[in-house]
């Protein structure tokens, strides 16, 4: 699945692709991985031009690392998730 990362103002800092659907809200889930979305504003479901990219251009390196922590994270998540889901099955299984 394929992810713009929006930043407070709605501009598209980042583009991803994840192994899973992930639910936060400055993710936005997209067709392709669309690097022309980078710098543009996402407003009511549609992506704007803004006035200038360079935005995109101020993420530190700090923010990069804290940004694919969060994504691992919830990666980690969605995987514990899908265990917990498999082990609740067997478990009401073995009650049958």
């Amino acid at each position: 699945m394929f992810y713009a990362q929006i930043n407070d103002e709605n501009i598209c800092t980042c583009v991803s692709q994840l192994s899973g659907e992930i639910d936060n809200k400055s993710l936005i889930q997209i067709d392709s991985y669309d690097t022309s979305l980078l710098g543009k504003k996402y407003e009511n479901n549609t992506w704007e031009e803004t006035e200038s990219k360079e935005e995109t251009d101020d993420v530190s390196d700090n923010e990069l690392f804290q940004a694919e922590a969060l994504l691992n994270q919830q990666n980690i998540i969605i995987k514990q998730n899908e265990h917990d889901e498999v082990l609740a099955q067997i478990l009401l299984d073995q009650q049958s």
